[in-house]
């Protein structure tokens, strides 16, 4: 397989990175030439063109994911609809195994999908982590608040003054490696 995938992700604190950062190494472990990139204000041009499929990711914040990715998605939509393509979200309500929480996760997902017009073949939600060592002032303190959530939620406790990862690898594993055999072509029966 040739086929040249951009896996595209914002991320606000790094934890989206590591997500497809490991979507890239699987997809190359598939056969598939990835390349990973983030888009922030520093990006060079990105020539969609230039790719048989794409994989864009970002997290939520305060309830929605970043503009950036948002716009990208929006101004990109023709070509990203022509190719095979993804979308992950990462969240810390992905991690909640409730319905409302799944409920919620799917929204943002639809959000995205609704603002953009953007149909792709694969959506998926990961949980993300509690990253207190990334965190300025204001937003440990915020977040130690959503830990007691979790906390309660969850039952398990929150060390605030460590980094918890809440992501399922091998789930992380199993969409590359459902994007990957998304990229392969459809065999006609004769």
């Amino acid at each position: 397989m040739s086929n040249r995938v951009l896996v595209l992700y914002a991320s606000t604190h790094g934890h989206t990175a590591k997500i497809a950062d490991r979507i890239g190494a699987v997809l190359r472990e598939q056969g598939v030439h990835a390349r990973v990139r983030r888009l922030d204000e520093h990006t060079p041009r990105l020539e969609p063109e230039e790719f048989d499929g794409f994989v864009v990711g970002a997290s939520v914040h305060a309830g929605h994911h970043q503009h950036r990715a948002i716009a990208w998605i929006a101004e990109h939509r023709t070509t990203l609809d022509r190719h095979p393509s993804a979308f992950f979200s990462v969240s810390l309500t992905a991690a909640d195994d409730t319905d409302e929480a799944r409920d919620v996760t799917r929204q943002l997902i639809d959000d995205v999908l609704d603002e953009t017009g953007w149909t792709p073949r694969l959506t998926q939600a990961f949980a993300g982590a509690l990253q207190f060592k990334e965190y300025n002032f204001a937003t440990r303190v915020v977040m130690r608040l959503m830990a007691k959530r979790i906390e309660h939620q969850t039952d398990r406790p929150v060390d605030v003054h460590e980094d918890t990862d809440y992501t399922d690898w091998d789930a992380v594993e199993r969409f590359a490696l459902a994007v990957a055999a998304s990229l392969r072509p459809t065999e006609v029966p004769s």
